[in-house]
């Protein structure tokens, strides 16, 4: 396969007030990232970036990438070494390249913003309460929100991103903090390669734009230290984000995957008694007609039914979630959780278990189906991989 060669990045200015980063890739659409002018003073002038956002498309399809620009020399070395044999330790069918650029530099100094996705999720709420309350060192407080449409919201989401992000504001004002958004087309860059599968190095691009500005930026982390496995189910590379951040990081900009000290079930009772959390969207559903989260989706099924047992649903409704979709799909849920081997599910089947929870016979007799079905799945297709051989 030829070289993957980018140039340099440039800046435009936009027609509706934005400043867009962009850069030239061969034989593709340019690769851009787009800001509000109000923040053109955050965009860094290097190219590290592109080396983040272009490292995955080019081990997948087994070529050479060439970064025009200049590239922290720190982390074109890791990009080089520990950063590839992590992402084969995911997809090991990713293959070892070798990753240049126009020219390479020093660390500078580190900015002195401090940022943190926001998505209104449980776990950036987690990161929230964690990095803006009392006793937070000045070094390590949030300064900036940021929300990126880096592919969460679909091939087609712009709608529902700008209607996610106007229902976020009211938090960013409660805190007094500056909200940015980041648009880009960094999923053009990523053909048959799932949003989960790619999106650490996708969010970790968006901080390295800004890194004129942030000199530390914190990624809510999925699952807890306790769940960590390798390779991560289903390739699910932002479950391994506690490894894969530091080495995206130079001595200007730190990367930390935040709250992995705490279960999903914990992350989801501190939202219990804080006003803000009636902003809370956990919903997968990308209807962007909707006004509340669906309430039948697994992410909401999940967190209504951690609610419900912890006591504390009805603090929920009507603002946040609705009674009658989760109730109606709860029996067929409890069968789906009590035959999943997810980390996050077992623990929630551990906390209902805990509290006395009644998941019925019904539920259980299904789970059990559930699981033989799996299992002879599974067995089929261990078949079929020696048969191929």
């Amino acid at each position: 396969m030829p070289d993957l060669v980018t140039g340099p990045p440039q800046r435009t200015r936009e027609s509706g007030g934005g400043i867009r980063v962009s850069a030239e890739v061969d034989g593709a659409q340019p690769l851009w990232f787009s800001v509000d002018e109000t923040f053109a003073e955050m965009l860094s002038e290097r190219a590290d970036h592109i080396a983040v956002a272009l490292l995955l498309p080019a081990m997948r399809y087994g070529r050479n990438l060439h970064v025009g620009g200049t590239v922290t020399d720190t982390l074109l070395h890791r990009l080089n070494h520990d950063a590839q044999a992590l992402v084969r330790s995911v997809h090991p069918e990713y293959r070892t390249i070798t990753v240049t650029a126009d020219e390479t530099a020093e660390a500078g100094s580190p900015a002195a913003g401090v940022a943190t996705g926001f998505s209104g999720g449980v776990d950036s709420f987690a990161t929230l309460s964690e990095y803006t309350g009392d006793g937070v060192p000045s070094s390590l407080r949030v300064t900036h929100l940021l929300n990126n449409n880096v592919g969460a919201h679909g091939d087609d989401g712009a709608d529902l991103w700008q209607k996610r992000f106007d229902g976020l504001r009211p938090v960013a004002q409660e805190l007094g903090l500056p909200f940015i958004r980041v648009d880009s087309n960094i999923g053009e860059h990523y053909p048959r390669m799932g949003f989960m599968q790619t999106v650490t190095f996708r969010n970790a691009a968006v901080i390295h734009v800004l890194g004129g500005g942030i000199g530390r930026s914190y990624h809510a982390s999925e699952g807890s230290f306790g769940n960590i496995s390798m390779p991560p189910r289903h390739g699910d590379i932002g479950l391994v984000g506690a490894m894969t951040f530091p080495l995206l990081s130079t001595a200007a900009l730190t990367l930390e995957s935040t709250s992995s000290g705490m279960s999903r079930v914990e992350r989801t009772l501190a939202l219990v008694g804080r006003p803000v959390s009636r902003h809370l969207d956990v919903c997968v559903d990308a209807n962007p007609d909707r006004t509340t989260n669906c309430s039948h989706c697994w992410k909401c099924m999940r967190t209504m039914l951690t609610l419900e047992i912890a006591g504390s649903l009805d603090e929920f409704v009507p603002a946040v979630f609705v009674r009658e979709p989760y109730e109606r799909r709860r029996e067929q849920y409890y069968a789906e959780l009590l035959s999943s081997t997810e980390p996050n599910d077992i623990e929630l089947v551990e906390f209902g278990d805990a509290h006395g929870w009644h998941w019925g016979l019904g539920a259980r007799g299904r789970a059990l189906a559930r699981r033989t079905e799996e299992h002879a799945r599974d067995a089929a297709r261990g078949i079929r991989r020696r048969l191929r051989r």
